[in-house]
């Protein structure tokens, strides 16, 4: 039996999908859960309009293999690399903007730096301050 004190709870700062937002405090655990939720919104509206964006979140993938060849790949880039080689620009769009705790730990180990500028995510960022 677990040590009660290992026992994982659902995280409440995930809301069901046609729930609302809840303004978390900044710079907490939930407010970057939030943030990268966002972030991940903002790249979904890019790849809409421009589905080869998605080469740099592959590319990334190829990246960061080729740097560990060595290394076997991480459950998560596995999981990433069938996502991207299935190329369903909508089932990406939904799986990267899920905003469930499966979602969030898919956005956990994101292949899709680079999609978004600087100035896109400091004014997102600045949207949640």
């Amino acid at each position: 039996m677990p040590d009660p004190s290992e026992t994982r709870e659902p995280a409440a700062s995930y809301p069901k999908a046609d729930e609302p937002l809840a303004r978390p405090e900044p710079w907490s655990h939930p407010w970057h859960d939030q943030l990268g939720l966002r972030y991940h919104q903002a790249i979904a509206e890019k790849v809409r309009r421009q589905p080869a964006l998605l080469e740099i979140a592959r590319e990334n993938l190829r990246r960061w293999s080729a740097a560990e060849p060595d290394v076997t790949l991480s459950q998560a880039r596995r999981e990433w690399q069938r996502i991207l080689d299935a190329g369903d620009v909508a089932d990406i769009i939904h799986l990267i903007t899920d905003p469930t705790e499966e979602g969030h730990r898919r956005r956990q180990s994101t292949p899709f730096a680079g999609i978004l500028t600087p100035e896109e995510r400091r004014a997102i960022r600045d949207q949640l301050l």
